[in-house]
């Protein structure tokens, strides 16, 4: 048979094992692939609702329609969230109502100038259940007094409340007319009968003899009049009788020793302001004067640049009397206090004596100069 000049001759060689496998795997795959899909075995047209059967099967947990859950799921669960309210209001309404969480005890400390009955009528602790008490509303209350600087309120199961009170301390007892009252720093008033006696020891006295009813203290005065009687031993080497208030409003103190120190008209903020400094000048003048033992009876501070000394030593029989208690007099003692001269002036046509010799009669005139920038006096 003659040969076809168009064909070419094959050039492949034979297959071998594993060619002829890998050849018939490529051929399966490709079959699955290319082949015919067939098509669903359960086929269900759109729109097409479906329907459970009623028919249980036993091989496995019967579950409950989802329909019937929705239904009853929120009413087992509103039945149960009303049982507990009620469950809770009832408790809470048991122990309301309870006597035994009812306040029974109030348990009151701190309150030294104030009395008991006092702290619990201004407190007006309500006699119910301990539950609805409200403490910072009684601390409001306890506040509003005012020899009260703080006040904390606590309760106690079963039925105890505790009342901690923060008095002010006084700073003076102040003695009008036949009144004998403490005067706080914040201008707080208490009057001295038996039951506050016992906060006067380390209280400065203070005599008004201010005519007419008692008038009111400038502000800050007490405080001023407090800390010059803290620091009087210290700074001027003997003890403060009194501080007292003339019936022509001028301040002055007497010391135990028998002097007093004036201080002039206490008729403005200025002249209150102006009290630190004749004290500092006071306290200048104790390596110049004996003020342990004084041969003078009064040192005038009015002018700080320009002290005075003059008078005898000795207090008062009235003021001492006075001092030891009882209704004060409408007017001051007699103590006689020489105006300072003027800065011209000559104290006496006689030589001026020395300040710790015989008692002067006549003013004698110290000259303070103010310190200067650098320190040098």
């Amino acid at each position: 048979m003659p040969q076809n000049i168009h064909e070419r001759p094959s050039t492949s060689r034979p297959l071998d094992d594993a060619g002829a496998r890998r050849a018939l795997i490529r051929a399966v795959a490709a079959g699955l692939v290319d082949g015919p899909r067939m098509g669903r075995r359960f086929h269900v047209a759109a729109g097409v609702p479906l329907q459970p059967s009623p028919r249980r099967r036993h091989h496995r947990p019967y579950i409950r329609p989802a329909a019937l859950e929705r239904r009853r799921g929120p009413t087992v669960r509103r039945l149960a969230a009303a049982a507990l309210l009620v469950a809770q209001v009832g408790t809470l309404a048991a122990l309301l109502t309870a006597p035994t969480f009812r306040v029974h005890t109030i348990d009151v400390s701190g309150a030294h100038l104030l009395s008991r009955d006092a702290v619990l009528a201004a407190a007006r602790v309500p006699q119910s259940s301990l539950f609805v008490v409200d403490g910072e509303a009684i601390e409001s209350r306890l506040t509003q007094l005012p020899w009260v600087r703080s006040a904390t309120v606590t309760t106690q199961l079963p039925s105890t409340v505790h009342i901690a009170v923060t008095e002010w301390h006084p700073d003076v007892l102040l003695r009008h007319g036949s009144a004998t009252t403490f005067v706080a720093a914040d201008g707080a008033t208490l009057p001295f009968t038996d039951s506050t006696a016992a906060a006067r020891p380390g209280v400065a006295l203070l005599l008004d003899y201010r005519r007419s009813t008692q008038q009111p203290l400038m502000d800050g005065l007490p405080d001023l009049l407090a800390s010059a009687a803290q620091r009087w031993r210290s700074v001027y080497g003997c003890s403060l009788d009194v501080f007292v208030l003339s019936s022509s409003n001028v301040l002055s103190a007497w010391s135990s020793t028998g002097w007093q120190a004036v201080f002039g008209a206490l008729d403005s903020n200025d002249a209150l302001a102006a009290i630190p400094q004749q004290l500092a000048v006071l306290a200048a003048l104790k390596g110049r004067v004996d003020l342990l033992h004084p041969t003078f009876g009064y040192i005038d501070v009015e002018n700080p640049a320009a002290p005075t000394i003059g008078g005898h030593p000795g207090e008062p029989a009235t003021l001492r009397s006075d001092i030891a208690g009882g209704a004060l007099p409408p007017t001051t003692p007699a103590i006689s206090v020489a105006p300072a001269p003027a800065a011209s002036a000559t104290p006496t046509p006689t030589p001026t004596p020395a300040p710790t010799a015989a008692p002067t009669r006549g003013p004698v005139v110290f000259r303070v100069a103010p310190p200067s920038p650098t320190g040098h006096g």
